[in-house]
C-alpha cells in the first residue's frame, strides 16, 4: 500500500475549547497541500488526534471531523503527552510526521512546505517560530525571546514539541519521545539528530505557528515561574521529570 505523505499527529487531553480550531486548521493545511500535489497520484496525508483519557467533550467533538474528513482518533488511557505523540506515530504511516500540540494551530501553507523541505531540500527534521494564539503584550514578547533563543546553535535549543516535524527514518533512528519525562520529551529526535548533523535539522523562522499562552497566563507571574521551570529542566533531569503545571 502506498503511503501517505505526511501524517499529521496531535495529542489531545481535556482539549474541547481548541481542538476543533486545531483541527480545522490542519485540515486547511492538508487542502492546501493536496491543491499543489495533486499530481502525485498517491494519498497525500493523514490526520491522527491522540486522545490521551480526556474526561471532557474532547472525543464527542471530534465526531464530525471522523465522519466527513477521515480524521482518525485513537484512544490512550496512559497519561502523558510524549506517550501520546509515541501512540500516534505508532498507527501513522506518513513519510513525514507532523507534530502538532491541540492548543496550536498551524498556517495554511505549513503542511506544504515541510513537505518541500523534506521532499526537495532533504531535511530530516525541523522546527518554525511560534507566535500567540491568545496572548498580549506579554505573549509576544514570551514567544519572542523563546523564538530567539531556539537559534542558538546548540542541540537542547533546536526543540519546540507545539509545531516539529521530522522524517519516519529520523523518528525510527533517534526516537521515540521520551515517556519518563514530563518536559524535554523532544531532545531525543530534534537534539539528538542535531547532535549527529546540524544540517540536517531546519529552523524555519519564516513559519509561524500560534500556540496558547494559557500555561503562562494561569496564576500569578506565571511567565517568570515558567521562564524558571524551563531553565531548571534545561540544567537537570529532575526539572524535566518533576514538572508539575498541569498545563502543558
Amino acid at each position: 500500500m502506498t503511503r501517505p505523505l505526511i501524517s499529521v499527529i496531535i495529542p489531545a487531553r481535556n482539549e474541547e475549547r481548541w481542538i476543533e480550531r486545531t483541527v480545522q486548521q490542519a485540515l486547511l493545511a492538508c487542502n492546501h497541500l493536496e491543491r499543489r500535489e495533486s499530481a502525485s497520484g498517491r494519498p497525500l496525508w493523514e490526520l491522527l488526534v491522540v486522545d490521551n483519557a480526556s474526561t471532557d467533550r474532547t472525543v464527542e467533538a471530534l465526531e464530525l471531523f471522523q465522519v466527513e474528513h477521515g480524521v482518525k482518533v485513537i484512544r490512550l488511557e496512559s497519561l502523558g503527552a510524549a506517550r501520546a505523540r509515541n501512540a500516534g506515530r505508532r498507527e501513522s504511516a506518513g513519510q513525514v510526521l507532523v507534530f502538532v500540540d491541540a492548543d496550536t494551530t498551524i498556517p495554511v501553507d505549513a503542511l506544504t512546505r515541510v513537505w518541500e523541505h523534506c521532499r526537495d531540500r532533504h531535511w530530516a527534521a525541523g522546527i518554525t517560530s511560534l507566535g500567540s494564539l491568545d496572548g498580549g503584550v506579554r505573549a509576544r514578547i514570551w514567544w519572542s525571546f523563546w523564538n530567539n533563543i531556539r537559534r542558538l546553535p546548540l542541540a537542547k535549543a533546536k526543540a519546540m514539541p507545539a509545531f516539529m516535524f521530522c522524517t519516519a527514518a529520523a523518528f525510527d533512528a533517534y526516537g521515540p519521545f521520551d515517556e519518563q519525562v514530563a518536559i524535554g520529551e523532544e531532545w531525543p529526535i530534534l537534539a539528538g539528530l542535531y547532535r549527529h548533523s546540524a544540517r540536517d535539522v531546519i529552523y524555519d523562522r519564516t513559519i509561524v505557528a500560534r500556540s496558547s499562552s494559557r500555561r503562562m497566563e494561569h496564576g500569578h507571574f506565571g511567565y517568570t515561574r515558567t521562564l524558571f521551570k524551563y531553565v531548571w529542566a534545561i540544567v537537570h533531569v529532575r526539572g524535566r521529570i518533576h514538572y508539575t503545571d498541569e498545563i502543558r
